[in-house]
């Protein structure tokens, strides 16, 4: 299938229930430059055979991967399938989601389409929207971006940083996004392998964003993250009373500003220094948000920041 083709990682923990389907859609995918990578995590459901068995029947298509290891998290099981990954082009597969028809080769053609035009150095993120579901894939809305009230415009990294927009089963990385955000110093600041990505690509290249949803995002119980109905007024109160929770969210985004300017320090501006040193800090205060209000969307999110952060 010669360089052109997308390596999809799907990183498996207990997913049973919902595994077939979104195999059985990568397989159905219009566009053939792709090969799928399967992964475990300590799973005590049906999942190893599930994996095992598509990997005998679709061998030339399927490889599976023994970590030797768990890890316990899905931020880190995808940084070690990442790392240990040498294609072009990775996409990322969440276990329950199910991928359009046209997935694959739509985001292929606009991560070519982005390097023929930023070069193929540069480091490139391609991300589409998506549809949110129940977890009998019936449709809670048709887009997951308006859905979160999300910006489609500003991927600047210090928005991202503050409020990430980009979801990992949605996007494709180039190789050279996936060495640069290899680099990683701490995975453990990290807060997921997605929101990371998406920093790095929009401070050293370049994000694509296809409106356009490519996939069904399946909500239900075991949701690592799920959509958020963040125009609801039952959304705003779960919020008001999980200040704690909602606390301890932005400790990790700081904390994850800390590893990008000790990830990146010699690569940064004095601009970007500040800005990064500035959030890292226990309490930013009303006024570094008010100053970087641009890059928080979104008048009950800068609010929290503003009180909170």
């Amino acid at each position: 299938m010669g360089s052109e083709r997308m390596e999809i990682l799907l990183a498996a923990c207990n997913g049973e229930a919902y595994l077939r389907a979104q195999i059985d859609s990568i397989l159905s995918q219009q566009d053939p430059r792709w090969h799928l990578t399967v992964s475990d995590d300590g799973s005590r459901d049906g999942t190893v055979r599930i994996l095992d068995g598509y990997a005998r029947r679709f061998p030339e298509r399927i490889s599976r991967v023994e970590a030797g290891r768990t890890f316990g998290c899905a931020r880190d099981h995808f940084f070690f399938l990442m790392q240990q990954c040498d294609a072009d082009y990775i996409m990322f597969s969440d276990q329950d989601d199910v991928f359009y028809p046209q997935k694959v080769g739509t985001m292929l053609e606009a991560m070519l389409a982005a390097e023929r035009s930023a070069g193929k150095g540069t480091p490139v993120l391609v991300f589409s929207d998506q549809r949110p579901t129940d977890a009998q894939l019936r449709p809670l809305a048709p887009s997951l971006m308006r859905y979160q009230r999300q910006s489609t415009t500003d991927f600047d990294y210090r928005s991202l940083l503050m409020q990430n927009t980009v979801t990992g089963g949605a996007m494709a990385i180039n190789r050279a996004l996936a060495g640069m955000g290899g680099r990683c110093a701490d995975p453990s600041g990290v807060v997921m392998h997605d929101g990371w990505l998406a920093a790095v690509a929009a401070r050293f290249g370049r994000i694509v964003y296809i409106d356009e949803p490519l996939s069904d995002y399946r909500q239900h119980a075991g949701n690592s993250v799920g959509a958020k109905h963040v125009g609801s007024a039952a959304y705003v109160l779960h919020e008001l009373s999980q200040l704690g929770m909602l606390q301890k969210k932005i400790r990790c985004k700081k904390r994850q500003a800390q590893v990008f300017l000790q990830t990146y320090a010699a690569q940064l501006n004095e601009e970007d220094a500040a800005f990064l040193s500035g959030f890292a800090q226990e309490r930013s205060g009303p006024l570094f948000y008010m100053k970087n209000r641009e890059h928080l969307h979104g008048f009950m999110r800068r609010v929290g920041m503003m009180l909170l952060g």
